[in-house]
């Protein structure tokens, strides 16, 4: 990609680009999942729409469609944070730190503003990826999006740089574009179910970048169906390649999450609940007595039944803070015995629950 030049006396700064959007039905804001700044662009373009709330949406990719009922009950105030991170699975599907889209989240419910869940489901995304559209079960198939373009020979292309630079196991490009395909068509139809039930209706949508980037995976698609073609935006990255391809740009500073708070162990889920299944060096856990196989109870008081539970308890908690975990360890002859510890978090890069 050959070298941008930006012209400081005719760029604008981020409320002034707003100022302009300010009649514009749909904004895309692209993201890196892992960066922080995205989502502060991302939570401050929000800002701006929210200044004028009639008929605004948010689209996330965050969430999966069938877990839009829960995403409702959030935001009415019938379930709380913690509840709702459960019930959409979102540890298990997305896994991305919830702190970085905590704030987003929060904003909307405070303002009333709807949140739109966009994604495939894993389920379905994941047999097209085994044995491709045409031999999905008939349950799956309805989950499909209304209509595919398999037009689109430049994104076609794209998507082949990326697969023979991440080829999968199977070899089988076929099913890897389906795949993506599949991704970007449900969530243009999201989106455009949205806009097409109400004139006055708009959207924010915040989506990975390669989604967003050229208008080749959702704006397009979304087009297609409404006509209404939106405005993209996304942060500068310099090793982004194609996929600084928006309508703006955005330069801001590359900036981190404070440190979690860990305890350094590893976890196996099984219906009987959440072990340790071992420890990573210098764990505190370990330190303190905690041993593998032992069977997790409750942190803080709060009971752990799934590894989410885990995330959740500990999500406000920083490096040296002191929790209580509550153990279950077998002893001889089947015995179990109950076993209370308190220690200090450590704030140390551990793998990421696999």
């Amino acid at each position: 990609m050959a070298p941008i030049v930006v012209e400081s006396a005719k760029s604008a700064t981020l409320p002034q680009l707003m100022r302009k959007l300010a009649a514009e039905r749909l904004i895309y804001v692209g993201e890196t999942h892992t960066a922080l700044a995205d989502h502060q662009l991302q939570l401050e373009v929000l800002r701006g729409m929210a200044e004028r709330p009639a008929g605004l949406a948010l689209g996330v990719e965050w969430f999966q469609k069938r877990f839009q009922p829960v995403l409702d009950d959030y935001l009415a105030g019938r379930i709380d944070e913690a509840e709702m991170l459960r019930r959409t699975e979102y540890y298990e599907r997305w896994r991305f730190d919830y702190r970085l889209y905590r704030p987003i989240v929060r904003f909307a419910k405070e303002h009333a503003i709807p949140i739109v869940a966009l994604n495939a489901s894993r389920e379905l995304t994941s047999e097209i990826r085994r044995v491709g559209i045409n031999d999905l079960p008939a349950e799956l198939r309805e989950e499909l999006p209304d209509s595919y373009d398999l037009g689109d020979k430049d994104y076609e292309e794209l998507l082949r740089e990326m697969f023979d630079l991440h080829p999968s196991g199977d070899g089988q490009f076929q099913r890897f574009h389906e795949v993506q395909l599949t991704w970007d068509e449900s969530m243009a139809q999201a989106v455009s179910e949205y806009l097409n039930s109400d004139p006055q209706h708009r959207m924010l949508v915040l989506a990975g970048r390669g989604h967003i980037a050229g208008r080749y995976g959702i704006p397009n698609r979304v087009a297609r169906r409404t006509g209404v073609p939106g405005k993209t935006i996304a942060s500068f990255n310099p090793s982004g390649g194609k996929f600084n391809t928006a309508e703006y740009l955005v330069l801001a500073n590359e900036q981190s999450l404070p440190s979690a708070g860990l305890m350094q162990v590893m976890l196996d889920e099984r219906d009987a609940g959440v072990f340790i299944s071992g420890f990573s060096n210098g764990s505190p856990a370990e330190a303190a007595g905690a041993k593998k196989g032992d069977l997790i109870r409750s942190i803080n008081g709060t009971a752990v039944e799934h590894f989410a539970d885990v995330k959740i308890a500990l999500i406000d908690q920083p490096p040296g803070a002191e929790i209580e975990l509550d153990l279950q360890r077998s002893g001889l002859f089947g015995r179990e015995r109950a076993i209370t510890l308190k220690f200090k978090l450590s704030g140390e890069h551990v793998s990421p629950h696999p």
